[in-house]
């Protein structure tokens, strides 16, 4: 099953499908790219943080702790191919509020997730979980 995730990521990019990638920095750039996660961190040891732009289009840089001790703290997986994951989910609790998952170089909306861009969005709680 492997390759047929391997052949439909291949296709997507083929269709010009935007794919979110795992790229390596020594801090995050002055200027992040959109649909990269930048994972933080030096080659002696793994990476210690991760920091993308929110892919609502705010284009706030979304800065996590990728330390297990931390609390939260998430996990971030680069396939071989490049595409990243990132878990858990991400929820923006502030600004634009958006809530969302990268699997796989994708970004997959959390319901309710997608930001309203000036009204707050409707069904969600006021707390996370």
């Amino acid at each position: 099953m492997n390759w047929l995730r391997r052949w439909v990521n291949w296709l997507r990019a083929l269709l010009g499908h935007k794919q979110w990638v795992g790229q390596n920095a020594d801090d995050v750039p002055d200027r992040p790219s959109s649909r990269t996660v930048y994972l933080v961190g030096d080659e002696s040891s793994p990476p210690w943080a991760a920091a993308l732009l929110c892919p609502c289009g705010c284009k706030e840089l979304i800065q996590l702790s990728l330390i297990s001790g931390d609390n939260p703290s998430w996990r971030a997986d680069v396939g071989r191919n490049g595409l990243v994951t990132l878990h858990p989910s991400v929820w923006r609790v502030r600004g634009c509020h958006s809530h969302f998952f990268v699997r796989d170089g994708r970004i997959l909306w959390a319901r309710d997730g997608r930001p309203s861009h000036g009204r707050p969005a409707l069904g969600r709680p006021s707390t996370r979980y």
